[in-house]
């Protein structure tokens, strides 16, 4: 039994009680509210609900068949971030044209740099191709801290996933056990995807890759007995490790270290300026000496050039997917690269 007993101490233990239940009610409240994530590209946005799940909504800057260098800073998109919880961005100065318009204009402190809620998911990978100092425009569209395009290799995919699950397990503690089991059927589902079922129960797929990266998987798998179990991205793409392609704009080399392959030459003579004939006409050549069989382009790319090179010089243009979304098949992160590695496997068999 409770007894009530007035008096002025009385009333202040109510009065703190109170409070005491309303602020538990409040951080309970705010615990199961779902964090409001805002990132700038498709995948980024895939990969952030593959571990966020029904605890997150999400709001994605650019569209799929989009050149994620340009995005306009439209004014739904900045009152979005306005009221976003954490913001994701690819970084590397892929964004520069649009995200820091963003980040101003939606005035929220929560999610500017240096904050919980601010992620550069290029603080986890190791970025290619960092151009020498100095740079200027006679360049073209060089990035001065490295090729941003490394979302195109599954295992920086993998590494970012992980970013966010932490990040998101930071702002939500409750739910950290939620967000940990996402991300480990992620890399469960991406480690089957990448060797094949067997082998990703029996080894480390991911030291698989960087197996494979060096050239040096087969000949493990043939010293464990297990070369005929390769299966996945990765068996598809072994019989054609150190080919060469050639490519519209310079998206592709992430991927191709990935999985083995060599890009030969871009029909861009340098970054985000368009080809001149004899440049085409350099290419061409080069195609026909080296014996090159693929011309890889994206979705938003004018396909006259890489038609005319392909023409000229018997080569086939394949259409991969620059991100989550650019085409039907890539609805998610996992089946863009599936899509990717599909293409490519299918399109490289057709030319031998």
């Amino acid at each position: 039994m409770i007894a009530f007993v007035r008096g002025a101490g009385s009333l202040a233990a109510l009065g703190f009680i109170s409070l005491f239940v309303v602020g538990c009610a409040l951080v309970s409240r705010a615990q199961a509210q779902p964090i409001k994530v805002y990132a700038t590209l498709p995948d980024l946005g895939s990969l952030a609900l593959a571990v966020g799940g029904d605890e997150i909504t999400l709001t994605v800057a650019a569209k799929g068949p989009e050149d994620a260098h340009f995005v306009e800073a439209k004014p739904s998109l900045i009152k979005a971030l306005s009221e976003a919880d954490l913001y994701v961005q690819a970084g590397l100065e892929l964004e520069i044209g649009y995200a820091p318009l963003l980040l101003q204009g939606a005035r929220n402190a929560k999610v500017l740099p240096g904050n919980p809620g601010f992620i550069d998911a290029s603080t986890v990978i190791a970025p290619l191709e960092v151009p020498p100092a100095p740079i200027d425009r006679s360049q073209g569209d060089v990035h001065p801290f490295g090729n941003p395009h490394y979302l195109l290799d599954p295992l920086n995919g993998l590494r970012v996933a992980a970013l966010i699950r932490d990040r998101l397990s930071a702002l939500q503690p409750g739910r950290r056990d939620q967000y940990a089991r996402r991300y480990d059927d992620c890399r469960q589902r991406l480690a089957a995807a990448l060797a094949g079922e067997r082998l990703a129960g029996e080894y480390d797929a991911e030291q698989l890759a960087v197996l494979h990266e060096h050239g040096k998987l087969m000949d493990f798998l043939s010293q464990q007995g297990d070369s005929a179990a390769l299966a996945g991205w990765l068996g598809a793409m072994a019989p054609y490790y150190g080919t060469k392609f050639v490519d519209e704009h310079n998206l592709w080399p992430y991927l191709a270290r990935r999985f083995g392959l060599v890009v030969a030459a871009h029909l861009e003579p340098k970054p985000g300026i368009p080809p001149a004939l004899k440049h085409l006409e350099n290419v061409i050549a080069l195609v026909q000496s080296e014996h090159i069989k693929l011309v890889v382009t994206a979705p938003y790319y004018d396909p006259k050039h890489a038609s005319l090179v392909a023409r000229a010089s018997g080569a086939q243009v394949v259409h991969l997917a620059h991100q989550t979304g650019s085409v039907a098949a890539a609805a998610d992160y996992l089946s863009m690269v599936d899509y990717n590695v599909r293409t490519l496997a299918a399109a490289l068999a057709a030319g031998r």
